[in-house]
């Protein structure tokens, strides 16, 4: 038989009867030729390399893992609070009359939510826009402090009105 090939095209040169081998060892030549690190054998391949075979048992060999000690506690105190949270959830939901409007309400705001995130991610693809928006933001944060933060009379005027805003949602 003649000897196998080597370079670029010998994978498609190799004699059959080498078979395996001269599969092996044109695929080593190439991942070394391209700088990719060779990928593990899958479990449960037998493989007639040796090299491939005591590989698969050292790395069977480095994954032991052992569990001593007594659990804390602070699972259980998390267990707790949830608990908890679940309860007074209950009892909220309990105390409302109308649960089709908050359940429609919950389901169009999770819905306006995902849409508005695929619309920013959508923008933020676009050459150029994701740069602009920042700008945007920059000034509109600027000029917001300037007109409300920055004196004392704008201050107070902003706080009182953000006061009456609140009262306005408690009350209603």
């Amino acid at each position: 038989m003649a000897p196998a090939a080597t370079g670029v095209g010998s994978l498609a040169a190799a004699p059959v009867a080498k078979g395996y081998t001269t599969y092996r060892k044109a695929a080593a030549r190439s991942v070394v030729r391209l700088g990719l690190p060779a990928l593990p054998p899958l479990p449960g391949l037998r493989l007639a390399a040796q090299g491939q075979a005591s590989f698969c048992k050292r790395l069977a060999r480095n994954v032991v893992a052992m569990a001593t000690g007594e659990p804390t506690a602070a699972p259980v105190a998390d267990n707790e609070e949830l608990t908890e949270f679940v309860n007074a959830l209950k009892k909220e939901w309990d105390r409302i009359e109308d649960k089709y409007a908050v359940t429609t309400l919950a389901v169009a705001a999770t819905l306006a939510m995902w849409s508005a995130g695929g619309v920013v991610s959508a923008i933020d693809r676009l050459p150029l826009i994701p740069g602009l928006m920042e700008a945007v933001g920059i000034g509109y944060s600027g000029w917001f402090a300037y007109r409300n933060l920055l004196f004392k009379s704008d201050r107070d005027a902003f706080f009182a009105k953000v006061r009456e805003v609140y009262e306005d949602i408690i009350r209603s």
